[in-house]
């Protein structure tokens, strides 16, 4: 068996389950006795989801935008304004399997917010390249 490295993204995955287990333990009853239900934790553990945005000269845009990123199936959304560098947003710590909205908005008006949709499987990396139609590319 091969040695998996550390990412940034199993990391940010590892410590929010470590803190979930923590705090499950927390919830006992208050006299201190165990309620004898344990819980066990099943966590999703899909590949990378890397966003490359571009404009319809192929230019990398990445400012005036912000992207959004929300689970079809389970309560996760996260928005990503900050993070994209030379048109590409990767590493957004996604902990769930599944289909996954994707939404691009211009923060500027530039152009008509683009939608489009990717499905995340156990260790399977997935790229998305989003043409955003009027977006100014980077400089």
């Amino acid at each position: 068996m091969g040695r998996q490295s550390l990412t940034r993204r199993r990391f940010g995955t590892g410590l929010a389950a470590l803190t979930v287990v923590g705090l499950a333990g927390c919830t006992g009853e208050d006299n201190g006795e165990e309620t004898g239900d344990e819980q066990e934790f099943d966590l999703d553990n899909p590949g990378d989801l890397t966003i490359h945005l571009e404009n319809e000269d192929g230019e990398p845009v990445s400012s005036g935008v912000v992207v959004t990123i929300e689970s079809v199936e389970e309560d996760f959304s996260a928005n990503f304004q900050t993070a994209i560098q030379d048109g590409e947003l990767s590493g957004a710590s996604l902990i769930y399997e599944g289909e996954y909205r994707i939404t691009v908005e211009s923060t500027e008006d530039e152009f008509d917010p683009v939608e489009e949709t990717v499905t995340l499987e156990e260790d399977e990396d997935e790229t998305v390249t989003i043409v955003l139609e009027g977006a100014t590319g980077d400089e």
